[in-house]
């Protein structure tokens, strides 16, 4: 008895663009140039995002994002969709991260730790500064996850970890996020009654 190859979507749970993406991914891996940049303006701001999780720099993930693409351009022609596009470009990203960081020699920026939220002179948070200051794998998996979109199972693959790891790491991430806005609140009542 012969096992059947896994689908790469299991249940039907991934959505219509992530189809399409698909779609232009097996038509730019034949040569179409058309898909191929149809696709890099549609994963566009998905890598860029990735890119910023990892790095915790607009400059470093301009950087990355670009590097992404380059990579893709040469690589596209082995993509054989056993894994969502998406998830194909992710991987691409997390390497050209390793590769500007190690050609630029820095280090990711370290996370510091979540306490509370800082209002600018107009009373807002900025919650990509809350997302900037979570730990990186925990930063990576909510980008993933929450931003991006990705089911668990795909920012697993991404990751390169189990899913269960992805699951834990999006629960830390959002109470360290609650905990953080919740000192804002707090900030904000406090400064009220003054």
């Amino acid at each position: 008895m012969s096992r059947r190859p896994s689908s790469p979507d299991p249940g039907g749970r991934r959505s219509f663009a992530d189809h399409q993406a698909d779609e232009l991914a097996r038509r730019a891996a034949r040569g179409d140039a058309e898909a191929f940049g149809e696709l890099c303006q549609a994963l566009h701001n998905d890598v860029w995002r990735y890119c910023w999780s990892l790095t915790g720099s607009g400059e470093l993930a301009d950087e990355a994002t670009q590097e992404t693409f380059l990579r893709a351009t040469t690589a596209i022609s082995r993509f054989r969709g056993e894994a969502p596009v998406r998830v194909w470009f992710i991987v691409l990203a997390r390497r050209s991260v390793g590769e500007t960081l190690r050609q630029m020699k820095r280090s990711p920026v370290p996370a510091e730790p979540v306490t509370m939220a800082v209002r600018d002179h107009t009373g807002t948070v900025d919650l990509a500064e809350l997302i900037e200051a979570l730990p990186p794998d925990s930063r990576q998996a909510f980008v993933l996850t929450q931003m991006l979109g990705f089911s668990y199972a795909d920012a697993a693959l991404s990751m390169g970890c189990p899913v269960g790891t992805i699951r834990s790491r999006v629960f830390r991430a959002k109470a360290e996020l609650v905990t953080a806005w919740n000192g804002h609140e707090t900030a904000t009542a406090e400064e009220a009654c003054e």
